[in-house]
């Protein structure tokens, strides 16, 4: 749909409203309201199987060991030296008289297998795109990813009109969409999302640091809604970057769908004429605009279940 003009937009635009008219809501989605501290939100529920296949612990911690370069003061040159002075491992130099403490100390949050302690010591050495990154992240639970994706009514300081989320417990992938029928129920809708995290919360997006949850926080801020929403971020747009940059015509999340998984979406509606096509439900009553709306929402959220599996297959472990 990325291709398309704007007399293509209308017309899908002019077919939805004819199709739906007369369809409420309710009746087509078939969600639920949520009662909120806020008010009341709507809320579509689906489930899908898919297989996350994540990388498994002893492996990660293989590759993250054998990296002697997350050590401060070695680099490549230094580490090929230690290699062959018989310096393998970052387990090898534990009682090496510079480095020992530093391995020491890796070492332990490697056996400690505590996720956030071990991407902190990373990003300290590598960008937040690399590799060991991901292997770091396979120690989170995968109950406790939080696969979101938003849409909104532009680029900055205006609403949310949708907030999805996905969450997976075995091969099940479960997704909640926060759909506003109306403007006044941002609010509760962004409670609605907020209940679906906790402590050990983890974010999965596709540009989510730069877009997603700066503008959350945003809204939030505009509504005096109090939620710490610091979280461990995976960005999958930019280890998406670092893998397939080279030998894809770009990385859009339409693009990775179309050359890794071979989808290609029918009848969607391009993000930039999102805001249009909810304003044309806002001004006419009928539905029919917010249907690919909410499907695209909910693409994006189950193919970033799909992407993240394929970036872990793609780690060299």
């Amino acid at each position: 749909m990325s291709s398309f003009n704007d007399s293509d937009v209308q017309k899908l635009r002019e077919e939805l409203l004819n199709k739906h008219e007369g369809t409420s809501v309710e009746d087509f989605f078939k969600g639920e309201e949520v009662e909120t501290r806020y008010g009341t939100c709507y809320r579509i529920n689906n489930h899908t199987s898919l297989k996350l296949n994540k990388i498994k612990p002893d492996k990660a911690k293989k590759r993250i060991a054998h990296d002697l370069k997350l050590l401060s003061g070695i680099g490549e040159s230094r580490e090929r030296t230690l290699n062959k002075d018989g310096y393998m491992t970052i387990g090898d130099l534990v009682e090496h008289p510079r480095f020992g403490e530093s391995a020491s100390h890796l070492i332990e949050v490697v056996e400690e297998c505590d996720a956030s302690k071990l991407s902190e010591c990373i990003a300290c050495r590598y960008p937040k795109s690399h590799p060991l990154m991901l292997c770091s992240s396979c120690f989170h639970e995968t109950e406790n990813l939080v696969f979101m994706d938003i849409e909104t009514m532009g680029l900055k300081d205006v609403p949310l009109i949708l907030i999805g989320v996905a969450e997976m417990s075995g091969n099940d992938v479960e997704v909640n969409q926060y759909l506003l029928r109306n403007l006044r129920e941002e609010n509760a809708a962004i409670e609605g999302f907020l209940s679906h995290l906790h402590k050990d919360s983890v974010f999965v997006t596709f540009n989510g640091q730069t877009f997603d949850v700066p503008y959350i926080k945003n809204r939030m801020y505009y509504y005096g809604i109090k939620q710490n929403m610091t979280r461990d971020h995976l960005d999958l747009m930019h280890f998406s970057r670092r893998a397939w940059s080279h030998e894809l015509p770009n990385c859009q999340l339409q693009t990775l769908e179309k050359y890794l998984f071979g989808m290609e979406r029918h009848g969607d509606v391009p993000s930039s004429k999102v805001p249009s096509f909810y304003k044309t439900y806002l001004e006419t009553g009928n539905i029919g605009p917010l249907v690919p709306i909410v499907e695209h929402n909910r693409e994006d959220v189950v193919t970033l279940v799909k992407l993240l599996s394929r970036l872990y297959d793609e780690v060299e472990v």
